[in-house]
């Protein structure tokens, strides 16, 4: 082997482990920083999985074929009648796959919900190349739902704005259509990234993943937490 190709396979090995490194200590100072940001939230990690919750997950979840699902990194703070839950989820069974991760959730007497998914649709140019990869994005994300969760698309003829907006699924269309045209969706439609949330009977979750890294600055925990209260203010009853 000649020195120029040692020096290139060691030069190759040596960046390699700097990625793997840098990753390692991003990923230590995130765990650190959201470790603060949940101390300052009041949160405080459950010894065990909250029967209360399990049972929640289990009834919002639970319609997809073939599941086992499993929570872990679980966080817990408890305001007057509302228990606030972080947690990661997933579905076991299987080669196992990941469904969410820190998943803000609420349990509270002041929600009742029908079984119900909603997925905000930021604005975006259909005619773009970024529209119509968006376009069947969108497409993927309603199959998923309607096959996988067992729920059907919920329309809105009477709210057409709504239409381009939200993609909405529901395991009773007429219950969701009713309970949702009353609510104050229309501060949702202002919103830039996409969210995901979904909620039955007492029980009201966010789903983050979709807006992206975790680890930007203006998506941190508290930030993450001060919208969920929002939305969970649009549903309580």
């Amino acid at each position: 082997m000649s020195f120029a190709s040692a020096l290139l396979i060691t030069g190759f090995f040596l960046f390699f482990a700097a990625i793997v490194y840098l990753a390692f200590r991003s990923s230590r100072k995130y765990q650190s920083e959201k470790e603060q940001q949940l101390q300052t939230l009041g949160f405080q990690a459950p010894d065990s999985a909250p029967t209360r919750l399990q049972s929640r997950v289990e009834a919002l979840y639970l319609n997809q074929e073939d599941a086992e699902l499993a929570l872990d990194n679980i966080y817990h703070r408890k305001e007057l009648d509302q228990e606030l839950y972080i947690f990661n989820l997933y579905n076991t069974k299987g080669e196992g796959t990941e469904l969410g991760e820190e998943i803000f959730g609420m349990i509270s007497s002041q929600l009742a919900l029908p079984n119900f998914s909603l997925i905000t649709i930021p604005d975006f140019d259909r005619d773009s190349l970024i529209g119509g990869l968006m376009d069947k994005m969108l497409d993927k994300v309603m199959a998923f739902a309607q096959k996988r969760l067992g729920l059907q698309l919920v329309e809105f003829p009477d709210r057409p704005e709504y239409q381009d907006r939200f993609a909405v699924f529901g395991r009773d269309p007429a219950a969701v259509r009713d309970f949702l045209r009353d609510k104050w969706l229309d501060s949702l439609r202002s919103d830039p990234l996409p969210l995901q949330i979904a909620g039955t009977g007492d029980f009201l979750t966010i789903d983050f993943s979709m807006s992206g890294s975790y680890g930007d600055e203006n998506h941190d925990m508290i930030s993450q937490y001060n919208k969920f209260r929002e939305v969970c203010r649009i549903f309580m009853s």
